[in-house]
């Protein structure tokens, strides 16, 4: 029996939160569907080991980035096959970012910034004290135990934000500090952006220390 080819669910949400950067959202099927996924542009080369639902996520976060490209007009481009993931352009290279939860998609597309990091998550989403120690210095551990809710899931996104960046994962979220907005990681500067779109809370993390990227 024939399968329909994916398709998203309506078209993408574009947000205005920083000059210089492109960003938009797409809701996820909370159930999977059953389709094609062989129209999805720049899939991954494991997609065919995907989950379901993890394949849904996969081709939202992808359309959103493909949207992207098209709102920047960037005629051509090639993108990366490794994180921390960017698209060669005729006027240099610019960073990309992708991120999902069950029922939501993310990507960004920074034009001035030399790596840009992106996390979105439910602000209901519980970070437990007991992973504390996996992503957070003594210091911060000792400060977060008796901390909000709200306060814990910040400190995760803005690591998660940051890791994406630099194309490192969470193995360095203990050496990234965190002071006010900006994240500290390395001799890297990272401003960071937060914004909420109804249910959901969305962390930027950017470094526009390399002026290079423009040209």
């Amino acid at each position: 029996m024939a399968v329909n080819a994916w398709t998203p669910l309506h078209d993408p949400i574009f947000l205005d939160i920083e000059a210089g950067m492109f960003c938009s959202l797409l809701e996820i099927p909370r159930i999977p569907r059953e389709v094609s996924f062989e129209e999805i542009s720049f899939t991954s080369s494991n997609f065919e080991s995907m989950t379901p639902s993890r394949r849904e996520q996969h081709a939202a976060g992808r359309y959103c980035l493909n949207s992207l490209i098209n709102k920047a007009e960037i005629q051509y481009g090639i993108i990366s096959e490794n994180f921390p993931l960017t698209i060669q352009t005729k006027t240099g290279i610019k960073p990309l970012s992708i991120s999902h939860c069950d029922s939501i998609a993310v990507a960004v597309l920074g034009v001035n910034s030399e790596s840009i990091g992106v996390d979105i998550e439910s602000k209901d989403r519980s970070i437990s004290t007991a992973i504390l120690d996996q992503f957070c210095s003594p210091k911060e551990i000792k400060h977060l135990m008796n901390a909000s809710h709200t306060e814990r899931l910040e400190i995760w996104m803005v690591k998660e934000a940051v890791s994406k960046a630099t194309g490192d994962g969470m193995s360095i979220a203990k050496e990234v500090a965190i002071v006010g907005d900006n994240a500290y990681y390395q001799s890297s500067v990272f401003s960071i952006i937060r914004h909420e779109y109804k249910g959901y809370n969305i962390v930027v993390a950017i470094d526009y220390s390399d002026s290079s990227m423009d040209s």
